[in-house]
């Protein structure tokens, strides 16, 4: 993320993408400037425990039972090239003995290069994601031990449309004396993905995006990777203020992701981002 742990969509994983996009780009909040993003999603589950529903860090759930949750970002530039970031997500459903909010994500941003001429930039961002509670790691909110990792990020920028390309690393260990999601199966520790989001402007206040993604399955006894679809709007209120929404499918292959019976796992998601 949305399961993997990157954060880096992998993940309990880094902080959020190019919301409501998994994948994330190349641009950075300006110097002095901040950035909240607040968002709605509902996951619905389709298939087995433990798949890679969510592959943005921060928003992985790993639960047998639907979730609805409200992940939060908050994001300051530091400079012009430079941002950090902190985000958590609070689990209206699922409930239980365990705190609502789970996946504490601290990430940095940092564009390395860029040609304005020519339409590119490319960029680095690790992230730590801290541990959740015990009983959160049993529930599928998030994994009892450090997490991190490292995302290089890639976009190129036209007039019309622009194509963003993620390739994330997560280390995602777990407290092994508790299950992880229910399922009593080894997780995999190592967490790859790979994704490209080309987005278009349909107007100057709208833009579609199509999110396309491939990931490693954490648990060892299933299939080695997961993939994901995603569809996405983006609607600018204002100059500062704008509204996104996405659905996505996942499956462990992409007939399985775009069948309309098959796939695993959906998630809609719904929210502002708002820049001040």
């Amino acid at each position: 993320m949305k399961r993997l742990c990157f954060a880096l969509l992998l993940l309990p994983m880094l902080s959020h993408g190019f919301e409501p996009l998994n994948t994330d780009d190349a641009g950075t909040v300006k110097a002095g400037g901040n950035q909240i993003e607040q968002y709605f999603f509902s996951i619905n589950r389709n298939g087995g425990n433990q798949q890679a529903d969510v592959t943005t860090p921060g928003e992985e759930y790993t639960g047998r039972t639907d979730a609805k949750a409200f992940p939060f970002t908050y994001t300051r530039g530091l400079s012009d090239q430079f941002e950090a970031s902190v985000s958590t997500t609070y689990y209206n459903q699922p409930s239980g003995y365990y705190a609502k909010f789970a996946n504490y994500v601290l990430a940095s941003k940092w564009r390395f290069y860029e040609d304005e001429q020519l339409g590119y930039a490319f960029a680095v961002k690790p992230t730590v994601v801290l541990p959740a509670g015990k009983q959160q790691q049993v529930a599928g909110l998030g994994l009892a031990a450090f997490n991190y990792g490292m995302n290089f990020i890639a976009s190129k920028y036209w007039h019309d449309i622009e194509v963003h390309m993620n390739a994330m690393y997560m280390r995602s260990p777990y407290n092994i004396n508790y299950s992880v999601g229910f399922a009593t199966d080894n997780n995999r520790t190592n967490i790859f993905l790979v994704s490209v989001a080309p987005v278009w402007s349909i107007s100057k206040d709208l833009k579609i995006a199509l999110d396309l993604g491939v990931t490693t399955n954490p648990p060892t006894v299933e299939q080695y990777v997961s993939h994901y679809a995603l569809i996405a709007g983006i609607y600018s209120l204002t100059e500062s203020l704008d509204l996104g929404l996405s659905y996505m499918r996942t499956g462990m292959n992409y007939s399985q992701t775009f069948a309309s019976q098959q796939a695993s796992a959906t998630r809609s998601e719904v929210g502002i981002t708002w820049r001040f």
